[in-house]
């Protein structure tokens, strides 16, 4: 039950976040993943076209910058969660362990994100609360509500789940396996956390080789923490 109970306390967490009471604090979020989004497609368009890359492009990066779809997300498996922890659900026998641990790594990747994000719309909302976002201000929110180390990590933790979820996804006995236990996990309530690890297993099936993603994206991405706090244009490099 400890990957159940690592995940209730992790959505349980996730919802104590001030957004979630504050309208103001939760536009302001939305407004900067939005940016995010439009930055990180523009930066890896490659990743976004290649037909190879694309799938695990749009499956990680527009997941990852929406909190409005995470919270759909979040709410059932909070769910799902709380009835296995309470006797009425099987998640762990539905799901494979490896399985399960994988996707709930993509589950913590979300948070950490939404959570440096809503770093920066703290400050936004604080000191330049109705200023048109733009790739300046965003370098000064950058610059003021997150440490360089922790956009390095996240960047690395992205990187993570994208190697467990290649070894573990590539595998044909446990992709059977997977694909059996689907009407099951449905008529027990888990239909919101198998469709996103299914999701994920369908984006790692378009790639031969998980560098073929990783590798370009943690070094675009590493490169545009780097000019941002060096206080450098972030498009001077990439196109």
């Amino acid at each position: 039950m400890s990957l159940i109970s690592d995940m209730v306390q992790m959505l349980e967490r996730y919802f104590a976040l001030p957004h979630h009471q504050d309208t103001e604090l939760a536009d302001a979020l939305r407004q900067i993943q939005a940016w995010q989004r439009t930055r990180i497609h523009r930066a890896n368009h490659t990743l976004f076209t290649n037909p190879k890359t694309a799938p695990l492009a749009h499956y990680i990066i527009d997941r990852i910058y929406s909190d409005t779809a995470f919270d759909i997300l979040a709410e059932q498996l909070l769910t799902a969660g709380n009835n296995a922890q309470a006797g009425s659900g099987k998640l762990e026998k539905l799901i494979p362990k490896n399985t399960l641990a994988t996707g709930l790594m993509g589950v913590s990747a979300t948070c950490d994100a939404i959570e440096l994000d809503l770093a920066l719309a703290k400050v936004y909302v604080a000191h330049h609360q109705g200023t048109p976002i733009d790739d300046a201000l965003m370098i000064r929110l950058y610059q003021a509500g997150n440490d360089k180390a922790e956009r390095i990590r996240q960047i690395r933790h992205i990187s993570d789940v994208c190697h467990a979820s290649y070894q573990q996804f590539n595998s044909f006995l446990l992709q059977k396996a997977f694909k059996l236990a689907k009407s099951t996990a449905y008529s027990n309530g888990y239909q919101p956390l198998y469709d996103f690890i299914h999701d994920g297993l369908q984006a790692i099936a378009a790639i031969d080789k998980i560098d073929s993603f990783s590798v370009p994206f943690v070094a675009t991405e590493l490169g545009i923490i780097e000019r941002i706090y060096d206080d450098k244009p972030i498009y001077d490099t990439f196109a």
